[in-house]
């Protein structure tokens, strides 16, 4: 999974069937501190997650492992929102 937060969405109204009535993202991965890394997926939202949200990824074959996402042409699903994030502190 990739830590990514939502910086925008997009619009396509010519795709493959398998796509139709998802709501596609456009997403940048972030580190701990939520810092936008220079990585960049295009993710079928399957959580109803909106800009600024940040969020986990999954891509690949893994990708396709939702019950939404099954046999669909998808490799980047969102399937999670991150709430809060916990470190265990060392000293």
């Amino acid at each position: 999974m990739k830590m990514v937060k939502i910086i925008g969405s997009v619009t396509s109204t010519i795709k493959d069937d398998s796509l139709k009535g998802f709501k596609l993202l456009f997403v940048q991965a972030v580190d701990l501190n939520l810092n936008g890394k220079k990585e960049y997926y295009i993710v079928v939202d399957t959580v109803g997650l909106g800009e600024g949200e940040v969020g986990l990824i999954v891509t690949g074959s893994t990708a396709k492992m939702t019950q939404l996402t099954a046999d669909k042409n998808v490799d980047g699903t969102l399937v999670a929102k991150v709430e809060r994030i916990d470190l265990e502190s060392n000293g």
